[in-house]
């Protein structure tokens, strides 16, 4: 049986269909765990506990959609994301001023990506790394002006050759929709198409993510979201 595994943020869980629902038609098995403002360290949870409950074989997939870095993940009798640390409402301004750095975050998830490789290339699965930024991006909505941490990057090397060319890099001249920042359906599937070329997108799933695209640029609002139902802690 071909399972098929995913994880990430917003960008691989929302309101409509992502990468992970165009690719997962194709297998006999799929679970999405994506989470909305999801950091890095809830996906690198996500994937320890999922290989917990499933044991991961050679026979299964995994595909992570890594996250912006300056995000803070905390476990509160469920997983709980804020998104990016800039632009938040719950934790004070000054509280992410003295007890948060961009260099600590990226220090902090490229080890737990780096774990996250060795362990999928320890279990023999088929993986691949995307992002929804490049790594060391800490503002989602633009380019860093400068480079720094370079002594981070360059340790890391193996870490970032890793990871596949970003969304913000693959549709940075794409026009977006004015309801919403997020990818559209369409966005999806052109990402994949261009980055997963490895997983053939069948006729109909192509019509439907058409057809699904078409609806919410007609309505013009965020659809409800209904998150994946998943067993997890």
């Amino acid at each position: 049986m071909k399972r098929l595994f995913t994880f990430g943020c917003s960008f691989t869980s929302y309101s409509w269909s992502t990468w992970a629902d165009i690719i997962g038609q194709d297998f006999d098995f799929f679970e999405n765990w994506g989470q909305l403002g999801a950091g890095n360290q809830y996906i690198f949870n996500s994937i320890v506990e999922c290989n917990q409950r499933y044991q991961f074989t050679k026979n299964d997939t995994v595909v992570v959609c890594w996250t912006n870095i300056f995000r803070e993940d905390r476990y509160i009798h469920k997983w709980r994301g804020v998104g990016n640390l800039y632009t938040q409402e719950l934790y004070d301004r000054e509280w992410v001023k003295q007890f948060m750095t961009e260099r600590g975050h990226l220090i902090r998830d490229l080890a737990s990506i780096k774990a996250v490789k060795t362990m999928l290339e320890h279990w023999q699965v088929n993986w691949k790394f995307l992002a929804m930024v490049p790594i060391d991006q800490t503002d989602q909505y633009r380019a860093n002006q400068r480079p720094h941490n370079l002594d981070v990057l360059d340790l890391y090397q193996d870490v970032i050759g890793a990871i596949a060319p970003s969304y913000w890099e693959v549709l940075k001249d794409r026009p977006k929709a004015s309801f919403d920042l997020h990818p559209l359906p369409v966005d999806h599937l052109y990402y994949v198409d261009q980055i997963l070329p490895e997983f053939k997108v069948s006729d109909q799933t192509r019509q439907d993510i058409l057809d699904e695209d078409r609806a919410i640029r007609l309505i013009g609002k965020i659809p409800s979201y209904n998150p994946p139902e998943i067993e997890r802690l």
